[in-house]
């Protein structure tokens, strides 16, 4: 029995959304991560300096240069909580998977504080692209149950972690085979060879050349 047509045209235009929807979410938790990194909670951590404009990092010496210190906005705040108390907490059902999402995302927003996520993986005995495949699908799966509840959730802040995002290259680019080089590609396309035959200086080196070897030839005899 063969299904209609239109079944499947829905079938690709959902896989679609859910496609585009969960590198929407990847980028969410990799804010949630950074908003986290950068939040100051009282108690937690050493009080840094609160009363000058702009919030600066304290130096060693006075002629040091000013560091503008990131401050998460209200509603940077707001969507990490979203994400750490209803995505994270509610729809990823397995600790482990967690765990995972949790530790790539600080690793891609904080690399100098958490280091990279090959490295945890490598330190907890973790398979790296097992974990990988495992964040992807996660990923998707929240992707699937948040079209079904929000088809539009908030957008996070691109201009800030669109540096801290991965290659969203496709599987099918990154396995591409590179055009093979012939011998002298490095040349470029209007290249002339050095040793020109209209070359008036050729031309003349031909005949020193040719009165050299006959003056050798009447030597010889």
């Amino acid at each position: 029995m063969q299904r209609p047509a239109s079944q499947f045209d829905g079938l690709s235009h959902r896989a679609a959304q859910v496609a585009d929807l969960s590198l929407l979410v990847r980028a969410r938790f990799v804010e949630a991560a950074d908003t986290m990194v950068h939040l100051d909670v009282r108690g937690v951590r050493p009080d840094r300096m609160r009363t000058l404009w702009p919030d600066t990092l304290p130096e060693p010496t006075d002629q040091a240069d000013i560091r503008v210190r990131y401050r998460p906005s209200a509603a940077a705040i707001s969507r990490a909580e979203e994400v750490l108390q209803e995505w994270l907490r509610l729809h990823v059902k397995c600790e482990e998977h967690r765990i995972l999402l949790s530790r790539w995302s600080v690793c891609l927003a904080a690399p100098r504080v958490a280091g990279s996520f090959r490295d945890f993986c490598g330190r907890t005995g973790r398979v790296r692209r097992t974990a990988e495949r495992r964040i992807k699908s996660e990923f998707q799966n929240l992707a699937g149950v948040l079209l079904a509840i929000s088809p539009s959730p908030q957008e996070p802040d691109w201009s800030r972690i669109s540096s801290m995002m991965p290659n969203s290259a496709s599987s099918l680019e990154r396995t591409k085979p590179q055009t093979p080089k012939h011998e002298k590609y490095w040349l470029p396309e209007d290249a002339r060879p050095v040793f020109d035959a209209a070359n008036p200086d050729l031309a003349e080196l031909a005949k020193r050349l040719e009165r050299a070897n006959r003056r050798r030839a009447k030597l010889k005899v």
